[in-house]
């Protein structure tokens, strides 16, 4: 093994620790076990390198050893402290890189350190000295020339450096790598080996997986696994060529110096054995007993010792340690309000370093909003209208308006916690609280749902004319604020659902299209299901201060059954002061409900018709008067003629008598003619009268039915202010409580991410 240098930088007083793992297995399910009880030393100041075959358990043992995701089985020490039973003592001392970077690319180098330092650091650390050791960890990095540089500016080596730096700002004795290498070409994964082997010769234990092995040969120790977690080698890299020399093909070294890419085609041929195979071997191996078996001696012998004890004893005495060890780590941290304010400012600086994303955030709901001008042209500006407005189309207005919010809000966090979870569990680890961790996220979502709400309302305000002046805008801006919210608070849920940026969205559209549909307003839901939509809540609330149903809803008539209300005559109705039923519901300020003016007519405002013609009595029939008599003596020539001319007189009289009556019956019968004309013009316009008025109401009263068979649960009298404040201060509240809900949630959520 090569002479370490004993090289100590001027800036850091780090010494490394020594660590003992005994009997580490890693039990995935009851019969599959991918660390096969692995036992390891690593000696203060070493630089271990961690390779092996695909599926050996590199990350998992590296992450049981860094107590990242412990073991099932076995214990790992640190300077002789428990590991597992004092995680909060351990967070200064244990620095770990994952393989995905865990630093915020929009942020410069010195704003990440800077950040980190303030959330790492003890809390009574100056500011004078958290910038003298971010100056220190430039320097020790060679970074002091791209401190000012936003780091997705930087290459993919120096990204990792400035990953490192976050975790140098502890001055960790224990250092872990998860392949820091990948994806560097040849010369940076040269000069990041050597830089590992610099922190290590400050005195610092560092433990990297890595899959290049071309500066394998500059580590201490290398740690080689097989294939389902059976430890093929530790040791020495030089003694590790000669271990697996003897098992090259030809036996012999005839064919040149052994690469330690051959270690890789020596354990995948099946005439050697399998990785079982070669984990027996190592085991009987000198490497073995002089590496691991020797120097855990003294260790296994102490766990016997402490095994003798009863199991009161172990407890009270493992539970009195971790008790002061974490009453000395909560001495050191930051408070969880402290941590609010500094997770909030640099949330809000990566929003501003994030030009493209803010820009997007902030033109979204203006551009969305913007919708409503091209729909109000086609569903009607007035839509609130008694004369030209639709309660149909106002309900489908109000139902957007409550997607909008969702979408706008949901689309707008759905990546806050996936995008940076490798540096969340990372951070987690050290002391971030989830409390105000997850409370900077929503603060930040708060104010963008300000002016979200705000920039529908002042669209909305335009695209359609809202009765009610000041009152009613700042009513729709707060349910719309709280619709966003919820929406938002949605986003978040499904963003510490999600594993990765790619699932978002499909999970965020499995969260929110139930919203859609139990929302009430598409088709009649269970209050058990639509009470969980935040849709619901939102498009209720835009009803009530629409004021849509308000006159109905104070109509006792439009409760009694249907069967009941369609026998009521208009005399009945006004009888019942029915205010949206019958003749008044056509004065506004008895029955204010959109549309139902456009079915007046002014029959209804009208004396019925009125028959003025009568029919005059029929002519009676004349007398005729009796003949005058005949002359008693006919021979009297004079009587005779005086008889003959009375006769003819008499002729002639009740000729123009006769000729008088059937005159006047003519006549008669010509003025019935002109009164069956007149009744039957009469009842045609009575019919007309009736049909008009009996049209006008049923076809109003089937409007006021159709929607309310719907949307009657979104009615609320307004002209009641008691009542209407109530009511609103319920709906509202409503989404505060899912807003709740959902926070809870997310806790719990992202508590559950601590154990994967």
């Amino acid at each position: 093994m090569r002479d370490k240098k004993a090289v100590k930088s001027s800036t850091t007083e780090t010494k490394g620790s020594l660590v003992e793992a005994l009997h580490l297995n890693k039990w995935v399910r009851r019969k599959l076990n991918i660390l096969q009880d692995v036992s390891l030393v690593f000696n203060p100041g070493e630089f271990i390198v961690v390779v092996g075959q695909s599926g050996g358990g590199k990350t998992t043992l590296v992450d049981a050893i860094a107590g990242y995701r412990p073991a099932t089985n076995g214990q790992v020490y640190v300077d002789g402290i428990d590991v597992y039973r004092n995680t909060a003592s351990m967070r200064g001392k244990i620095g770990y890189v994952p393989q995905r970077d865990i630093i915020h690319m929009e942020l410069t180098v010195y704003q990440a350190l800077d950040y980190s330092a303030k959330l790492r650091l003890p809390k009574k650390t100056k500011r004078a000295e958290r910038r003298q050791r971010i100056e220190e960890v430039l320097a020790e990095l060679d970074l002091q020339n791209h401190k000012d540089m936003r780091i997705s500016e930087l290459s993919g080596g120096q990204q990792k450096r400035v990953s490192i730096g976050v975790e140098l700002l502890t001055r960790p004795q224990l250092f872990f790598l998860d392949e820091p290498t990948s994806g560097l070409d040849p010369g940076n994964e040269t000069m990041f080996m050597r830089l590992m082997r610099r922190l290590a010769d400050q005195g610092r234990t560092v433990i990297m997986i890595t899959h290049a092995t071309k500066n394998v040969m500059i580590a201490d120790k290398v740690l080689f696994m097989g294939r389902g977690g059976h430890m093929a080698w530790f040791g020495p890299p030089s003694e590790a060529m000669e271990y697996f020399a003897e098992y090259r093909e030809d036996g012999t070294a005839n064919n040149g110096p052994m690469e330690f890419d051959e270690i890789y085609a020596i354990l995948d041929n099946p005439a050697y054995g399998n990785a079982r195979d070669w984990g027996v071997k190592f085991s009987f191996s000198k490497a073995y007993s002089k590496y691991i078996e020797e120097p855990l001696l003294s260790r296994q012998q102490e766990m016997e010792e402490e095994k003798k004890k009863t199991r009161a004893q172990r407890f009270k005495a493992g539970r009195k340690q971790a008790r002061l060890a974490n009453k000395q780590a909560r001495r050191e941290q930051i408070s969880a309000l402290k941590q609010f304010f500094i997770l909030s400012g640099r949330n809000l600086t990566i929003l501003f370093r994030d030009r493209s994303s803010l820009i997007l955030m902030l033109l979204i709901a203006p551009i969305v909003g913007s919708l409503d001008l091209m729909l109000a042209p086609l569903l009607g500006k007035d839509v609130l209208s008694f004369e030209t407005g639709s309660a149909v189309n106002a309900s489908v207005i109000f139902y957007l308006w409550s997607v909008y919010a969702l979408l706008v809000g949901g689309l707008s966090q759905m990546r806050e916690f996936v995008k940076e979870a490798s540096i969340y569990k990372r951070e987690r680890l050290v002391n971030i609280k989830i409390f105000p961790y997850v409370m900077s996220k929503i603060w930040v979502a708060l104010i963008l749902a300000l002016y979200h709400a705000l920039a529908f309302t002042i669209i909305r305000r335009f695209a359609f004319n809202l009765p009610g002046g000041f009152e009613v805008l700042s009513q729709i801006y707060i349910t719309l604020l709280l619709a966003t919210i919820t929406g938002m608070m949605s986003g978040l849920m499904a963003s510490v659902i999600s594993n990765n940026q790619s699932t978002t969205p499909l999970i965020m559209i499995l969260l929110t299209v139930p919203m859609y549909m139990f929302s009430g307003a598409l088709a009649p839901v269970p209050d058990y299901m639509s009470v969980w939509a935040t849709t619901r809540w939102s498009y209720q609330s835009l009803m009530g201060i629409a004021g849509i149903g308000s006159d109905v809803s104070r109509d006792a008539c439009w409760y009694m059954p249907k069967e009941l209300r369609d026998s009521m005559t208009l005399s009945d109705k006004e009888f019942y002061n029915c205010n949206c039923m019958g003749l008044d519901m056509f004065d506004k300020n008895n029955c204010d409900f959109p549309g139902i003016g456009d079915y007046y007519t002014p029959e209804l405002d009208q004396e019925p018709p009125t028959n003025k013609a009568s029919l005059p009595e029929l002519p009676k029939e004349p007398e005729i008067p009796d003949p005058p008599g005949a002359p008693p003596d006919t021979s009297n020539q004079v009587q005779v003629v005086q008889y003959l001319t009375s006769l003819k007189q008499y002729q002639e009289d009740v000729q123009e008598i006769q000729d008088d009556y059937r005159e006047s019956v003519d006549v008669y019968k010509a003025l019935t003619v002109i009164y069956q004309n007149d009744i039957i013009d009469y009842q045609e316009r009575l019919a007309e009268y009736t049909v008009a008025r009996v049209t006008a109401v049923s076809s109003a009263e089937g409007l006021i039915d159709s929607v309310i068979e719907r949307w009657r649960w979104s009615f609320v009298n307004k002209k009641n202010p008691a009542e209407y404040r109530m009511w609103l201060a319920q709906v509202w509240m409503a989404q505060v409580v899912l807003m709740v809900i959902y926070l809870i949630i997310i806790l719990i959520l992202m508590k559950r991410k601590d154990s994967t």
